[in-house]
């Protein structure tokens, strides 16, 4: 383009000014070509200033606001969850534990009021009601126990004893077991307030908070709820340092959350490798993958009530992932604390939405950024296989991701490009649509962390242990990197090799490109 624009140039000094102008969008490569051409106008004036990278700001999950304190507050605000169809975790939970609250101090006025705001449901209904044979779902079952409307027959099995294949059973048995264990105590012994409430919007829970609530309950002479206490357990933010004084309290929740604290609450590790590939017999076939196990959890296991053991046991790859339903932040609102585990369980349908036509599988992982725990090898392997989705909007979640991480400092670019390295070597993802995405993430002003990336895979696209197909894209958008973050990493193994082999094609064109922007950098580095 520059030559073009020196063929046609005139003495005009407005256009010569407009296209300095627009020279400051070069490359640092054509520069020096632009100021030459069109004088000093055309250099940048931070020229000479250090790079700066820019990232999204880190993302500080909001506190969840205090429960209604009214009965009124309390009615409109379960109105609203029952009539969403996606309650998020501040509404369900603020909502529930109002429930509670209001239900142990004067039931029946809560009651009075809620009768009118509900009128228009089913089970409400006298004609209707008598179908009313099973727990209802959510907070309409705690409302009926407010309202004495319990089932008029015994309840069905456990959610958890079918579909037990599927990773969502378990976490909407865990939900289902909290709901219905605080309507069964408000018909039978009313709670005081709920433990498991998190203080913030993703679910977690603030372990001193935790042992300020234990505390309480011992000075009410209350008991806590299994499966709310389980669940307490399940979201607290993993702190050492409040261990002892969870064990001052001197009571049985008191020590298990002191141990819970410590070794008994770290997740199981995750385990990577290949899955060969999966030939139907209707003709369709599953390529060799990258895939997650996760061992069993013996503390949950064996201290837990039943519901939450689904959690709990040993998932392999061949596990089937059925549709969860409901809303994805709250069922991840199970395990807020522990990413790499929910990572490694819904890591299938990111594949599928890699290797078949599926979408949204990756709908979980911007959460799963803002989430707490270890950003360990099932997160960065979910994200390396939404880099190379089939659909856009797919891959745009994997790059607001990695971007959200290394906002964050948890990413690991090294690990997350031997991730891509090794996807692309088994076809999972497609070099071109890898190239779409870490443009994407590079045009943000992210370009040392795309580089970082990207010179941790490009080896295996330049020695020839990965198809090299598109790999000329994946060089452009790395020499463009280079040039604007002035790295001066080594070259990558085989980009030399690439270099040189001669002739105008977009991979040595580019491979081309990319050695003398590393070259230069090295040369200068005062100059960035």
């Amino acid at each position: 383009m520059l030559k073009l624009a020196a063929a046609h140039l005139t003495d005009d000094p407005v256009l010569r000014d407009e296209l300095a102008d627009r020279a400051q969008l070069l490359s640092p490569l054509h520069r020096a070509r632009a100021v030459e051409l069109l004088g000093a106008a055309a250099a940048p004036a931070a020229a000479t200033a250090p790079y700066e990278e820019i990232l999204p700001p880190v993302p500080v999950p909001a506190p969840l606001a205090p429960s209604p304190r009214t009965v009124a507050e309390t009615v409109e605000l379960l109105a609203a969850v029952v009539n969403s169809r996606t309650a998020g975790v501040e509404e369900f939970e603020r909502a529930l534990d109002a429930l509670v609250r209001h239900s142990h101090r004067d039931r029946a006025a809560l009651a009075q009021a809620l009768r009118p705001a509900l009128a228009g449901r089913w089970w409400l209904d006298p004609e209707q009601s008598r179908y009313y044979t099973q727990e209802l779902p959510g907070l309409e079952h705690v409302a009926a126990a407010i309202m004495d409307m319990p089932p008029t027959a015994e309840a069905q099995p456990a959610l958890a004893s079918w579909r037990a294949d599927c990773h969502h059973t378990g976490l909407h048995s865990a939900l289902h077991a909290r709901v219905s264990e605080a309507a069964h105590r408000i018909m039978t012994r009313p709670l005081p307030f709920l433990l498991a409430t998190p203080t913030v919007e993703t679910g977690t829970l603030d372990a001193r908070v935790l042992v300020a609530r234990l505390a309480e309950y011992g000075r009410l002479g209350e008991d806590p709820a299994p499966a709310d206490f389980a669940q307490a357990l399940l979201r607290v933010r993993r702190d050492p340092a409040v261990a002892p004084q969870a064990a001052a309290l001197g009571t049985p929740e008191g020590d298990r959350l002191a141990a819970w604290l410590g070794a008994a609450g770290q997740p199981v590790p995750v385990t990577r490798r290949t899955a060969p590939t999966v030939q139907y017999r209707w003709g369709g076939r599953t390529p060799a993958r990258l895939v997650m196990d996760t061992a069993q959890r013996t503390t949950v296991l064996r201290e837990f009530p039943p519901p939450f053991h689904e959690l709990a046991r040993a998932r392999t790859a061949d596990d089937r992932c059925w549709d969860g339903g409901g809303d994805t932040a709250l069922l991840l609102s199970v395990l807020p604390e522990d990413r790499e585990t929910l990572a490694a369980w819904g890591l299938p349908a990111v594949i599928a939405d890699a290797v078949h036509e599926g979408r949204a599988g990756s709908a979980q992982l911007p959460l799963l950024a803002a989430a707490g725990g270890p950003a360990g090898p099932a997160l960065h392997l979910a994200v390396a296989t939404a880099l190379g989705a089939r659909h856009p909007e797919d891959r745009l979640r994997a790059v607001d991701t990695l971007l959200t991480l290394a906002a964050r400092g948890d990413l690991d670019a090294v690990r997350l490009g031997g991730d891509l390295a090794d996807l692309i070597g088994l076809g999972t993802v497609k070099p071109n649509r890898l190239a779409d995405s870490l443009r994407t993430a590079a045009a943000t002003g992210a370009y040392a962390t795309t580089w970082a990336v990207l010179s941790a895979a490009l080896p295996a696209l330049l020695t020839g242990t990965a198809d090299p197909r598109g790999a000329g894209d994946l060089l452009a958008t790395a020499a463009e990197c280079a040039e604007q973050c002035a790295a001066t990493s080594p070259q990558p193994a085989g980009l030399a090799d690439t270099a040189a082999r001669g002739g105008r094609s977009r991979l040595v064109t580019q491979a081309a490109r990319l050695r003398d922007a590393l070259h230069r950098n090295a040369q200068t580095p005062a100059a960035h």
